[in-house]
Parts: C-alpha cells; sequence; structure tokens
C-alpha cells in the first residue's frame, strides 16, 4: 500500500481531510510541534487515534534537530502510513529538510494545499494539489501545546539518574572523556573541556585547566541551564518509553532529577535530551543553543 505524504502549509490543515480518509492508516505525525495526540517536541505513529510509537526531536522545530527528526521518523514509517509533515517554510534548510523527509519515507503520493509556495519544489512524485480546511489560530494551538505539556508534568514520576550509569544523546555533555576536576562535571572532546559548575571559574583556574587537560577552549555551563529541558529515557536500541523533563542536576555527583512518564524504577539505557524548555506551569521557555549543554 502506498504512504500518502501530506505538505504542512501556514493556515491550513489536514485535520477534516484525515476525518474522513484516514480509516485504518496508520498515521505519523511529523510535527514536533503538533500537540493533538500529546506532548510536542517528537515525532509520533498513531493508530486508531492513540500513539502507538514516538521518537523525542526534543524541540517543536524540526530545523534544530534535523537528524533526530528524519531518523526518527524512518523509524516510525511503515508501509501504507499517511504522514503529516511540519509547515513548509521558504527557506534551502526547509526545502532540503522536507524533500529528504519525502524520500525517506518513500512516499508514492504527495498531496499539497491549493496555493502553497512549495509545489515546484521538484518532489520524488508529483504532487496533487487539493483544498484543505482553515488552521485553528496560533493562540489556540499555544494553549493546546500548554495543555499538552501541564499534562505531561502531572503524569511523572521522579527518577534519579545516575549519568554515568547511562548513554547521553542529544547535548553536548556525554559526548566526551570524564575529566576529573575540582569545580564540577567536566568532559573532554574536541580540544575542548566542557565543565558543568556553578562555581565562579576565574582567568586563572581556566589557564590552569587549559594546561592539565591539554585542550584548547573551556566550554562553561551552569547546571541550571539544564533544569526543564525535555527528555526522554530509551533503550538500548534506541526506542523511546517516557517522556518528561529535567528538574534539578547535581554536577558534582553527575546526578539529574528527572521528571517521566515512565514507572519509577525504569530501565533507562539511553537519556535523550532535548533544547526546548518548560517550565513547572507548562510555559514554554524557549530554546538552548545547540550544542551548548
Amino acid at each position: 500500500m502506498a504512504v500518502t505524504l501530506l505538505v504542512g502549509v501556514a493556515g491550513h490543515s489536514w485535520r477534516d481531510w484525515l476525518e474522513s480518509r484516514l480509516s485504518n492508516r496508520g498515521l505519523v505525525v511529523a510535527d514536533p510541534a503538533h500537540a493533538e495526540y500529546g506532548a510536542p517536541g517528537r515525532v509520533l505513529r498513531v493508530v486508531n487515534r492513540k500513539i502507538d510509537s514516538w521518537r523525542l526531536v526534543g524541540t517543536i522545530d524540526f530545523l534544530r534537530n534535523p537528524v533526530g527528526w528524519l531518523s526518527g521518523i524512518g523509524e516510525l514509517v511503515e508501509d501504507g502510513d499517511v504522514v503529516v509533515g511540519p509547515i513548509v517554510r521558504d527557506s534551502p534548510a526547509a526545502r532540503y529538510s522536507i524533500l529528504a523527509m519525502a524520500q525517506l519515507v518513500g512516499a508514492d503520493q504527495i498531496l499539497i494545499p491549493k496555493g502553497c509556495f512549495a509545489e515546484d519544489w521538484g518532489w520524488p512524485v508529483g504532487p496533487e494539489v487539493v483544498a484543505v480546511s482553515t488552521e485553528f489560530p496560533d493562540m489556540v494551538k499555544d494553549a493546546q501545546r500548554r495543555a499538552r505539556w501541564l499534562e505531561l508534568i502531572e503524569d511523572c514520576q521522579i527518577h534519579e539518574i545516575h549519568l554515568a550509569d547511562v548513554q547521553m544523546m542529544g547535548a553536548r555533555l556525554g559526548s566526551g572523556v570524564r575529566a576529573e576536576n575540582e569545580f564540577g562535571l567536566g568532559e573532554v572532546s574536541g580540544g575542548t573541556l566542557h565543565l558543568v559548575t556553578r562555581e565562579m571559574v576565574d582567568e586563572d583556574m581556566i589557564s590552569r585547566m587549559l594546561d592539565e587537560f591539554h585542550v584548547s577552549k573551556v566550554s562553561l555551563v551552569h547546571p541550571r541551564s539544564y533544569h526543564g529541558l525535555i527528555c526522554s529515557f530509551a533503550h538500548q536500541n534506541g526506542a523511546d518509553f517516557g517522556m518528561g523533563v529535567i528538574k534539578r542536576f547535581d554536577e558534582l555527583r553527575g546526578v539529574m532529577e528527572i521528571l517521566n512518564t515512565a514507572v519509577v524504577p525504569a530501565p533507562v539505557r539511553i537519556l535523550k535530551i532535548g533544547s526546548f524548555r518548560v517550565d513547572s506551569k507548562g510555559k514554554e521557555i524557549g530554546e538552548q543553543g545547540p550544542w551548548t549543554v
């Protein structure tokens, strides 16, 4: 059975089309900002209006993590699925990412809203132009996302994760070799010492660390920078099984206190950390810069 790709366009919605035509086909929600089926920040496969499987993207903007976004979609999509893409933008990065997604899912049918500027982008198959319904206002979508974030937090339990016991993905922390020091949690990678510390480190201290760890740069980050970041627990094969947010980080012990939907104790093998942050009331408080934490 063919895979159908629905191209997302600002101001347009596939809601009515899906209600009338989805039938018993699987639905892959490839827009991490989508919040109809649960917390955003991930891509989902939905069967009979229930989440079947998902992968964390770690942000509501797919272009901030295109690798995680594409790999997640590739792991979820099955023959016969309908894929709803994120909102297309008139930029080279968006164009090439969306086209890569269309190729990755093996779309045999591509539907695009009438009047969309992306009709001539060079899709794997010629798009069919259709009339669709109007999207909800941004204010409504923002409120829906906040409600989903709050719902997520309320469904969580507290987990204490020792970073030495898990692999980490999505953050700079966890990508290097541990560097024991007196100030906090340090790692060396690519000629840089990444140091998580709440201490006031002066230039003399930095100079000593440059010599001691044979690096050319020291990257300093406060442990509070991790608070509120969305995250997930995953098995060794990368399959996510619990979503949540980082509540507290004790850098001296190398322990994160995480609110997560998984049941305690959770068999965490991989801790995936996103760049998007929310507070305890479900309010979105923005992004961390790429590879800064």
